[in-house]
């Protein structure tokens, strides 16, 4: 059977995209900081905690539920020891996972809503660690044993500040530029796996989620001043997940940049919701093009 790890699996996307592949026959090592119900803490814009729904024994219990194997494995990362803890754990358990994903993040705290003269330091270097050298850690750990057996998947979920100038300052219609900074150079590490490893089994790609009314969205979204109905359920970007973990398609696509709410509208992977939009008319048609148009690996599309 096929096993996968997904970081931030307590809750939102993580949560959805493990029950999803759980379903899909997958075996699933999960992680995240929140190992039971209630524990979770959410940091105000003043510093304060508040409650935050989800857990690791939680999303367990709905992948058992689905009559497959799980790993609940503690990680945060912002604690690079902790990253290779968890990927020595999953390693010693399991052998090695086909399928890696990059899902969690770092972000929402005191800084969400910062501007650059007002982001310490420190602040830059802490969504750095967690949004893009943990995710390099864990590729390095698991991507050997991957090309070992000769395939492997890595899916990096990235934002749409990638790809499109920013609608405001942060907090009207923008991010932070110090999360901004951390998931661009994210944004482009399944790029440079597929260069490396794609004629080795290795297919990487890179997931826009875009806005998705996550337990984090129903309690922080007042402060990211984003419109409601820009919103998708969390199994959306759980269903492009999916058919990129499975479909041997995916392949015409490696390294490729996939906007979750249009590829799963466009293809029907997920009953229409609510908010369903054209989103891709706002950002960048290249983007659009890269898993619209497959291409080989020794060219880019014009």
């Amino acid at each position: 059977m096929p096993r996968a790890l997904i970081t931030g699996a307590t809750r939102g996307i993580g949560k959805a995209i493990a029950i999803r592949l759980a379903a899909d026959g997958f075996d699933v090592a999960l992680t995240g900081r929140t190992r039971r119900e209630g524990e979770g803490r959410e940091e105000d814009a003043s510093g304060g905690s508040t409650p935050l729904p989800g857990s690791l024994e939680t999303t367990a219990r709905e992948v058992r539920r689905r009559g497959r194997d799980c790993l609940e494995v503690p990680l945060d990362l912002c604690d690079p020891m902790s990253v290779e803890r968890a990927a020595e754990e999953v390693l010693s358990c399991w052998g090695g996972v086909d399928l890696l994903v990059n899902n969690a993040m770092y972000e929402q705290g005191r800084y969400t809503n910062a501007w650059v003269r007002d982001t310490p330091l420190q602040e830059f270097s802490t969504k750095l660690q967690a949004n893009f050298l943990a995710p390099v850690a864990l590729v390095q750990a698991f991507l050997p044993n991957m090309l070992e057996r000769g395939h492997g998947r890595v899916i990096n979920l990235s934002t749409r500040h990638n790809y499109q100038r920013q609608g405001g300052p942060p907090g009207r219609g923008g991010a932070s530029v110090s999360y901004n900074c951390s998931k661009a150079a994210l944004g482009k590490l399944a790029d440079g796996l597929a260069a490396e490893h794609g004629p080795d089994g290795i297919l990487a790609f890179d997931v826009d989620p875009g806005p998705v009314w996550t337990e984090r969205a129903v309690t922080q979204n007042h402060r990211l001043g984003y419109p409601k109905e820009i919103f998708c359920p969390v199994e959306v970007p759980a269903a492009a997940v999916a058919w990129l973990s499975t479909q041997a398609e995916a392949a015409n696509y490696n390294g490729a940049h996939f906007m979750a709410q249009e590829f799963v509208r466009e293809r029907g992977l997920h009953p229409l919701w609510e908010t369903a939009l054209p989103m891709n008319k706002r950002w960048s048609p290249r983007a659009i093009l890269d898993w619209r148009e497959p291409r080989g690996r020794s060219g880019d599309v014009p």
